[in-house]
């Protein structure tokens, strides 16, 4: 008897030490970046890279260079391959949702990262709230300088976050437009965020405006690049205040040295924190323990977490850029 009662007892005990030793699967995250084509989307892969590999994920990662069939494609063979959740940086916003139906059909969460992916049933959505940076921009400027001829190079006209960056850059410009003190002599989209647009329509300000330009609010550092191009060809580097967003090397440098005026620090190390707990907490079904609020994608409501980001200037660069660790105080003196 007192055998038997042993036995069960060294029966039990080693069931108990094999099922402590079981480990849960690691959750299977996928990451499609659109491109690397500037330095800011390089910190946003490495942050969530960073971030799921301490969640305990098991990530796939493909950059699509720019290529929206390829990244539909990365996104076929990673649902295939058995993906849980599915991060994605949009190249079309509408073209996408092919990403959104491919992946729910396997049963696949999708998490937009930093463009909202339109016309579909879209799960989560991760960004930067576009419309308070643009009236950080708009409202720095006009701080300095309350009166003048302002001029808007928004941004690419296929990324729904210009059209937000705009409102937000009229709600401070309107009030001040309806006064007389502001007036607006251009306002364009962009074919894309590069600095050869930024070139293009500055270019196209000084062929419409004979008189002097007193800001142009650029819809991103790529496009601010190409907008001191312009200015420096003309001599007016330093004497036509030029805000940016995504605070690159260059241009945090470029206000450093008084070319450009502004610029728009993004919490990029937070939104990656925020995803990779998301996705891992869908993959693994978990209570999700953030809050969300809601943005229309044309065709659903989107569950939302939208971050505010910081204005950067030349007065506050080392309480900003330096103290998030975004940029070195030695990679800013090099």
């Amino acid at each position: 008897m007192k055998l038997h009662r042993l036995l069960i007892i060294l029966i039990f005990i080693g069931s108990f030490i094999q099922l402590s030793g079981c480990k849960h699967p690691k959750p299977k995250i996928g990451i499609l970046m659109h491109g690397y084509e500037n330095a800011r989307w390089t910190k946003d892969k490495d942050y969530l890279v960073d971030n799921l590999t301490k969640e305990g994920a098991d990530i796939m990662l493909e950059v699509a260079n720019g290529d929206q069939q390829k990244q539909i494609a990365q996104a076929q063979t990673m649902i295939s391959n058995g993906v849980q959740v599915l991060i994605v940086v949009a190249i079309s916003q509408d073209e996408a949702a092919k990403i959104v139906e491919l992946a729910h059909k396997a049963n696949v969460k999708v998490i937009a990262y930093d463009r909202l992916i339109n016309g579909c049933k879209l799960d989560y959505y991760v960004t930067t709230n576009s419309t308070h940076i643009g009236e950080l921009q708009a409202s720095y400027l006009t701080s300095l300088k309350p009166k003048g001829k302002y001029a808007l190079i928004c941004g690419s006209k296929y990324d729904g976050n210009s059209m937000r960056l705009f409102l937000g850059q009229m709600n401070i410009l309107h009030p001040l437009m309806e006064t007389g003190d502001i007036q607006l002599v251009y306002s364009e989209f962009t074919e894309d965020w590069s600095s050869a647009e930024g070139a293009l329509h500055t270019k196209h300000i000084f062929e419409q405006n004979t008189d002097s330009i007193t800001a142009i609010l650029a819809g991103s550092d790529a496009i601010a690049d190409g907008v001191l191009e312009v200015l420096e060809e003309r001599g007016l580097e330093g004497k036509i205040m030029v805000s940016g967003q995504d605070c690159e090397l260059d241009n945090v440098k470029a206000i450093m040295n008084g070319t450009q005026t502004c610029d728009i620090l993004k919490p990029l190390k937070e939104m990656a924190s925020i995803t990779a707990e998301l996705a891992v907490s869908l993959a693994l079904k978990k209570p999700l323990k953030m809050k969300f609020t809601y943005e229309s994608n044309g065709k659903a409501l989107v569950k939302s977490i939208l971050l505010d980001a910081s204005i950067v200037n030349r007065n506050n660069i080392e309480n900003t850029v330096i103290a998030s660790g975004f940029h070195t105080s030695a990679e800013l003196n090099q």
